[in-house]
């Protein structure tokens, strides 16, 4: 009786799970477009991988983002969400739709992160409330619902990260942990510059708590697994740039530099100039407002975070003198500090899916900063981003009003 009882407390978690992750797959389903994308690069991409190619035999005219080289053709973007589709794509072939797979990883997404709350917090109200918040009150739902090349890298490297994160709250294997910040970077290559925060959380296994001098008090190995297995993913990048370019070095966004995408990258790539405006985006770009119906819509360029989820206003409550939140800012900052640099804020788009990098954690500041009871506030401000999130969803995916898109 007590072996039973035990056997349904350590299964209980993974049904909660699995029941976050039917709900979200069938809002998710019924909310996308109803179409596959036309910018599914991954899918030809894995099938090049199936034949034993890194560049495309042959691609439809709708993929525009293709580098020429040397007689080949080549995808942009890390292949990572490609090896992922690899098993997909060998059974049904170029057919096989990338949106599909992008709200399956997403409701998988949501499921993860209620298993991540629940190493953070015993709260099963607070924990319920921010899985629905990643679910549906964050652009996470529309992102998955569209599931384009450049969305499904975002929910890839999502994905990687908050099983890292899980590891790290979890059994801490550093190797293993490694392994996933690096797939993570294999997607968006960003997320690397979240290592600080597992090296920052993971000091209980590499840092001693004697009294002898900070050096001496270093464990090297749990570090040196750490390093190696994102380095594992590092060299393959490396390797997979020169055996196309001839460099190992990530060459490939500044190859689609022509001279017809000169006005959007009149400083080059990176620029300490485009700064200013992420910033604005991220923090205070509203809706559109117009003098006819529908009155307000979202604009093109991006939304601001606190209009998509207000519920993140919450993080700046959690501090910074406690080890996850000195370890989510660690993270935080320097991945925003290189998005924002970025010529562009993500093109069209609803909300700012640059901060996608680094939701994660942004995450986890929030639930630090609502802290261990949930009151009426923290419900209201997530059921605003429903609302907001549910407008977007909804005007983009359903309605199609392009015309009015501002």
């Amino acid at each position: 009786m007590r072996f039973q009882i035990r056997k349904n407390q350590r299964l209980a978690p993974f049904i909660v799970a699995l029941l976050f992750f039917s709900v979200t797959l069938v809002v998710y389903y019924l909310t996308y477009p109803g179409y596959n994308t036309p910018y599914d690069y991954f899918v030809w991409l894995a099938d090049a991988f199936i034949h034993g190619r890194l560049s495309l035999k042959e691609a439809p005219p709708r993929l525009t983002e293709l580098i020429p080289f040397n007689g080949n053709i080549y995808v942009v973007y890390p292949p990572m969400p490609a090896i992922l589709l690899i098993p997909f794509v060998a059974i049904w072939g170029v057919e096989f739709k990338q949106t599909l797979a992008s709200i399956v990883l997403g409701s998988i997404n949501v499921s993860l992160v209620y298993l991540v709350m629940r190493r953070l917090t015993s709260s099963e109200s607070i924990r319920i409330w921010m899985t629905v918040l990643v679910a549906f009150s964050t652009i996470h739902w529309y992102i998955a619902t569209i599931g384009s090349s450049w969305y499904l890298a975002h929910i890839c490297s999502f994905f990687f990260l908050n099983l890292a994160i899980y590891e790290t709250l979890g059994k801490k294997r550093p190797f293993l942990i490694g392994l996933l910040v690096g797939a993570s970077y294999w997607s968006r290559l960003s997320t690397i510059l979240g290592l600080p925060f597992f090296i920052i959380m993971l000091s209980d296994k590499w840092l001693s708590n004697s009294e002898e001098h900070f050096l001496k008090r270093i464990r090297l190995k749990p570090l040196i697994q750490l390093g190696s297995g994102t380095a594992v993913f590092v060299f393959l990048n490396l390797t997979y740039n020169y055996l196309r370019f001839g460099t190992p070095l990530d060459v490939a966004y500044t190859m689609l530099l022509t001279p017809s995408a000169q006005p959007w990258f009149d400083r080059g790539m990176f620029s300490l100039y485009y700064i200013p405006y992420h910033l604005y985006v991220i923090l205070a770009k509203p809706p559109v407002f117009i003098d006819k119906p529908p009155y307000v819509v979202p604009s093109m360029q991006g939304l601001s975070v606190l209009v998509t989820t207000p519920a993140f206003i919450y993080s700046i409550f959690a501090g910074i003198r406690n080890r996850l939140a000195f370890a989510c800012w660690s993270a935080i900052i320097p991945i925003a500090l290189l998005i924002f640099t970025k010529a562009g804020t993500g093109w069209t788009q609803f909300g700012y899916r640059y901060a996608m990098d680094f939701y994660p954690f942004l995450i986890l500041l929030t639930l630090r900063g609502i802290g261990s009871t949930l009151r009426w506030h923290h419900k209201l401000l997530i059921c605003l981003g429903i609302l907001t999130n549910t407008w977007g969803v909804l005007w983009i995916n359903k309605f199609r009003w392009f015309d009015w898109w501002g």
